[in-house]
């Protein structure tokens, strides 16, 4: 099941991506989840699940704008270098605990949303230099 949050007719809704389109769950669920945040600390993916089951397509997905899925995150707590093929494909040597690093809100976006290239760089990969150390970044790409 692939849960999205959404723009649609000016509202800000979640669902359920299906084919080439998506289920909206806000009105099934009203104020027990008005957002996907609120559905899933109150434990309700089996009941998405349900819900979405014999549901139809209500939006088509070129009839949206993609938020990122979770919207209004209080923390972003992201870990790097977790597992083999990444450190290999990185060069570096499989370290015996990932790297855990922040995110802010704003550094989100939705599913081909725009993204602000840093003015450092001709493109989004690029190295700077972080308590005299070297860091290689690279921001995300929409999926």
């Amino acid at each position: 099941m692939k849960l999205a949050s959404y723009v649609v007719d000016g509202e800000e809704q979640f669902g359920v991506v299906r084919d080439d389109g998506v289920i909206t769950m806000n009105h099934l669920f009203g104020a027990r989840a008005p957002s996907l945040r609120d559905a899933l600390a109150a434990d309700m993916l089996a009941q998405i699940q349900e819900a979405a089951r014999n549901a139809s397509v209500d939006h088509k997905l070129s009839a949206i704008k993609f938020l990122p899925v979770i919207p209004n995150p209080d923390k972003i707590a992201c870990a790097g270098i977790n597992y083999r093929s990444h450190a290999s494909e990185t060069g570096r040597e499989i370290p015996k605990q990932p790297s855990m690093f922040l995110r802010l809100a704003n550094t989100l976006v939705g599913h081909e949303g725009e993204m602000i290239r840093p003015t450092v760089s001709q493109n989004f990969r690029f190295r700077g230099r972080t308590r005299g150390r070297d860091r290689s970044r690279r921001a995300s790409h929409p999926h």
